[in-house]
Formats: structure tokens, C-alpha cells, sequence
């Protein structure tokens, strides 16, 4: 006799776990991104986030402040420095951002999906929800 089925609030917690477990391998991925004429990788993990950040504001002040002689230091996967002026490292972090976005929001539309699923009690449209 084979065993009962998953339960339907199991086999929501565990496609959740799924999608958790996908959206962290996106941002330990990170975005392909060439840095000054360097193809390289900016990470994107929830420690690089917040440099992303620091950098992205210190970028818009230095433009604001008119500052085109600056530079800022970047380091990507290949964990080489390279020098960005204010204006590269404002395009950088901004497509860095728009990434990170990206990922949470496909994160968010499968568990969106997963909840309409189980509150319908549609057992296949859980298990059809995939990263």
C-alpha cells in the first residue's frame, strides 16, 4: 500500500523551503556584469547587499557634489580592485539593485502562487510551482 499523500500545508512549507533555497542560489550567483571593460560577477548575497548599498549612496553624493575627478574602489568575483568614477559606480549598483529586485520578486510571486494554490485546496497547482 503505498504511503498517504503529503499533507497540502506540508507540501506548501516545503515548496516555500524550495523557493527560499532558489532565491539564495540567485544571489550567491550574483549579475554578470562587465566593470570597466572587465567581464567579472557582482555579488549579490544579503552581505554584499548592504556594500551595494553604501557604495550606490556614496556614488550620489560624489555626483551630486558635482565630483567627476573621483573614483571609488570595486571588487567583484574575480576579486580584482578596479576604480570606478562616481557615474560607474551609480550604473553598477543600480543594475546590482535592479537584480536583487528582480530575484525577490520572482521569490514572492511563487509563494503568492503557492498560498492562492493551498487556499483553493489545488494540490497540482502547488507542485507546479517551480523557481
Amino acid at each position: 500500500m503505498p504511503p498517504p499523500p503529503e499533507p497540502p500545508e506540508d507540501l506548501a512549507a516545503r515548496k516555500r523551503a524550495e523557493i527560499d533555497q532558489a532565491r539564495d542560489a540567485a544571489f550567491a550567483a550574483g549579475l554578470p556584469y562587465e566593470i570597466v571593460g572587465e567581464p567579472d560577477v557582482v555579488q549579490t548575497r544579503p552581505q554584499d547587499q548592504i556594500n551595494l548599498l553604501g557604495l550606490s549612496a556614496k556614488a550620489q553624493r560624489l555626483i551630486v557634489a558635482g565630483d567627476s575627478e573621483a573614483t571609488l574602489t570595486f571588487r567583484g568575483l574575480s576579486n580584482v580592485n578596479r576604480e570606478l568614477t562616481a557615474e560607474e559606480m551609480d550604473t553598477l549598483t543600480l543594475a546590482a539593485l535592479a537584480h536583487i529586485e528582480g530575484i525577490y520578486q520572482r521569490s514572492w510571486d511563487r509563494k503568492d502562487a503557492i498560498d492562492r494554490a493551498l487556499a483553493e485546496e489545488d494540490r497540482k497547482g502547488i507542485e507546479a510551482v517551480v523557481w
